[in-house]
């Protein structure tokens, strides 16, 4: 290749708090380009986009990308996910960050928006980073649910397939119908609590469980444990453990049986359902579910399976729970004395 074909950058200035594919696709459209155009010239035949590419990248294709931009480093490093919280993301299956189910450059879920925020962005509509966080299903800012489908076609919103003719990442890609046209409804009190007690645990490092300030390694993992007992939760027929739950407060005929897939599948609505829950239960101390147990006859055995392996504090409670009782069938005893008839 002439050396005059790689002395091109990307102009296109990073937004606060945003996304790296947001960010790559922004620049290709800037550049008046597709997307694909400009990965293929960053990378050669490397196929990014489909590739979660916000869970970060080798160092030789970093370094490329550090070559022709003109963003500093520790900024460009800032947009992935593996910069901000490197113990949430280990895998593709890690907890907590939405996964995108993608084959190609179709993605079947893991992307959600503020219309609003959309709006406020102008003509360059960006993708926050911490729209990727699982227990982010509403903004802040405006108090509104953030969207994962299309609200005109109901098709998923798809960035990787945004192009020249759509503009903006603020359109959908199928349709092209604009997402600003769309009022979504006011968050949730109980989801939005938990998202900001969230977004607090991840900024400082620790959290606040059972009255002790923890680790935010060991706050997350005792929230995604209570996420799975909440799925247990909302299939239960058990009365008395459905009692034990009202007495704090907490229905569990509101829940619906949810899609039968990991939580960072889920759609948007679905996690509001599980989030709101988790906010109320996190509060609970690990005492009082004991002594509640105890008072309405609930059994440990409704509380994780018994392979799972626990944060200490939730083994701990569960251990001081009622055991399960065996009921075993009694043996019929022969009434003869065992010689042939």
């Amino acid at each position: 290749m002439p050396n005059y074909a790689q002395n091109w950058f990307i102009h296109t200035p990073i937004e606060q708090g945003e996304v790296l594919s947001s960010w790559l696709i922004r620049s290709a459209l800037d550049m008046g380009c597709s997307p694909l155009t400009l990965i293929e010239a960053l990378w050669g035949r490397w196929r990014a986009l489909t590739i979660d590419l916000d869970r970060g990248m080798t160092e030789d294709r970093l370094e490329l990308l550090f070559v022709h931009s003109f963003d500093d480093k520790q900024k460009i490093l800032k947009t992935m996910l593996t910069n901000v919280a490197p113990y949430l993301v280990k895998s593709s299956n890690s907890g907590w960050v939405l996964s995108l189910g993608q084959r190609s450059r179709s993605n079947f879920s893991g992307r959600q928006v503020c219309t609003q925020c959309f709006e406020s962005d102008g003509r360059s509509a960006y993708l926050r980073l911490m729209w990727r966080m699982g227990w982010h299903s509403c903004c802040e800012k405006h108090q509104i649910n953030l969207i994962d489908h299309c609200p005109n076609c109901g098709v998923v919103i798809q960035p990787f397939k945004i192009d020249l003719e759509h503009g903006s990442l603020a359109v959908c890609s199928s349709c092209h119908f604009n997402f600003t046209l769309y009022q979504p409804q006011p968050s949730n009190i109980q989801t939005l609590d938990f998202q900001k007690n969230a977004d607090s645990v991840l900024k400082k490092g620790t959290g606040l469980y059972n009255n002790q300030n923890i680790s935010a390694i060991e706050w997350f993992e005792i929230a995604r444990a209570w996420v799975s007992e909440i799925r247990y939760l909302a299939n239960t027929k058990n009365i008395q453990l459905i009692e034990m739950f009202e007495s704090f407060g907490i229905s569990l005929n509101t829940l619906t049986p949810l899609t039968p897939i990991a939580f960072e599948y889920l759609n948007t609505n679905e996690r509001m359902i599980v989030l709101s829950l988790l906010n109320e239960i996190m509060k609970i101390p690990c005492e009082i579910i004991i002594n509640r147990s105890y008072e309405y006859g609930v059994s440990n055995a409704n509380f994780w399976d018994k392979r799972k392996k626990l944060p200490i504090q939730l083994q701990q409670m569960k251990s001081a729970m009622i055991k399960p009782i065996r009921v075993y069938a009694l043996q019929r005893v022969s009434s003869h004395n065992g010689k042939p008839k």
